[in-house]
């Protein structure tokens, strides 16, 4: 069976110009993760990350811990969805449905707890396929349609006992747990909102698909006895 650990990039900069930079939270994260698989003697045939610079970074820092580790390969399909994207697409009907929300709008990117309230109610619409005017905004079937092209890519072009390592985000590990268990589109969405950054998650290959191991495991983080490196954002 090939074994396939979906690890969610470290801690990405919260309010800063760029998010997708790894905040200093992140790097120990990334840092720690790897110095934790690599004293559980876990050994990788294949390296993995989509090519958002969170993702990168934090294969590179977790790799430098892991001897003898392939070279990593990118595959775009493990991107998150751009979250900015469908912020423009149904923020203006979310904040028009929930006025004091709208109130609020000032501490969208410096709030994290007005942030998540705003996103689940976006996220909400983005499900239920509302209409919208953002072309730029990818559709909910397209973003999980295109993890599940990529879990299939794993399974077809690599031997069936291969060793899989894969850095990506909380919403393509969330489809990917969703795809193995059968959750419903409600659920996958519960899930992106529990992966903690640098998690690490396990799946096998089975004769039809995936089956899920393990969910969300940071005892890297929790080893290190710092309550501030267990983050969700």
């Amino acid at each position: 069976m090939t074994q396939l650990l979906l690890i969610r990039h470290g801690q990405a900069s919260f309010g800063a110009a760029n998010y997708d930079r790894l905040s200093e939270t992140g790097e120990r994260q990334a840092r720690l993760v790897g110095r934790h698989l690599a004293a559980a003697n876990q050994h990788f045939d294949v390296l993995i990350c989509g090519d958002m610079q969170r993702q990168r970074r934090t294969a590179e820092l977790a790799r430098e811990a892991l001897p003898g580790a392939p070279e990593i390969a990118t595959d775009a399909d493990f991107n998150e969805y751009d979250a900015d994207a469908i912020f423009q697409a149904y923020v203006p009907r979310v904040f028009d449905e929930h006025p004091e929300l709208g109130q609020a709008r000032d501490q969208l990117k410096t709030d994290r707890r007005v942030f998540q309230k705003v996103f689940e109610k976006v996220t909400r619409h983005w499900l239920a396929n509302t209409p919208h005017e953002h072309p730029g905004c990818e559709a909910w079937a397209d973003f999980r349609a295109r993890v599940q092209r990529a879990l299939e890519r794993l399974r077809s072009d690599y031997p069936k006992d291969s060793r899989i390592g894969v850095f990506s985000s909380g919403g393509p590990i969330a489809v990917s747990i969703a795809t193995a268990t059968d959750a419903s589109e409600a659920k996958t969405i519960e899930l992106n909102w529990s992966v903690y950054n640098a998690a690490i998650n396990e799946l096998r290959s089975t004769r039809d698909g995936w089956r899920m191991l393990g969910f969300n495991d940071i005892a890297a983080l929790r080893a290190a006895g710092d309550a501030s490196l267990i983050t969700f954002r």
